[in-house]
């Protein structure tokens, strides 16, 4: 009996050691990360935005040239370069928007909390389409012909709730960021 305890308790010890340590190692680095404060996370949400914006800016640019290329008369091709050169010039102020928060986020990440960084990208990623939603249904409504006798107009009531939009365009200029 002596021999058999003696038995289960060897197989035990090194599975209390894998146990223990990897409890360690999982408390060590659960200890070593810290909440992100509200600038960091406002910081992560806005990098998830400008690359969505990044992206929908390079489509943009190509259905432009494109369009440029197809042109039937001079002046609509001259309109569509003028239009893509208009958004190639945004595209780099959302590059430049892009880096500053990098290198304010970069140093900062091994020590933040990874769930809390991410939950604010998804959330930014989600805002973003929900943004991109209500501009394209206030464009298709705020554009169709109104009615003389209709008030108010249709698009202005669409239009109407706008807090995903205006957190999303916040991201345009972060000026929580150092300079």
């Amino acid at each position: 009996m002596a021999a058999a305890l003696g038995a289960v308790r060897r197989q035990r010890l090194p599975c209390a050691i894998l146990l223990s340590s990897v409890l360690s190692v999982t408390t060590a680095v659960a200890a070593g990360q810290q909440p992100p404060s509200a600038d960091e996370l406002r910081s992560m949400y806005c990098v998830e935005v400008i690359r969505a914006e990044i992206d929908l800016q390079h489509h943009l640019i190509s259905a432009s040239d494109a369009a440029a290329a197809s042109a039937v008369t001079p002046e609509l091709r001259q309109q569509w370069l003028d239009t893509s050169v208009e958004l190639l010039q945004g595209l780099k102020k959302l590059e430049v928007v892009r880096y500053r928060l990098q290198v304010y986020m970069l140093p900062r990440i091994p020590a933040l909390d990874s769930f809390a960084l991410a939950t604010a990208m998804r959330q930014g990623s989600a805002d973003f389409e929900e943004s991109r939603a209500v501009a394209d249904r206030c464009a298709v409504e705020c554009n169709s012909p109104q009615p003389a006798n209709q008030q108010p107009p249709v698009c202005s009531i669409s239009c109407g709730d706008k807090t995903s939009l205006s957190r999303v365009s916040a991201c345009d200029k972060p000026t929580w960021l150092p300079p």
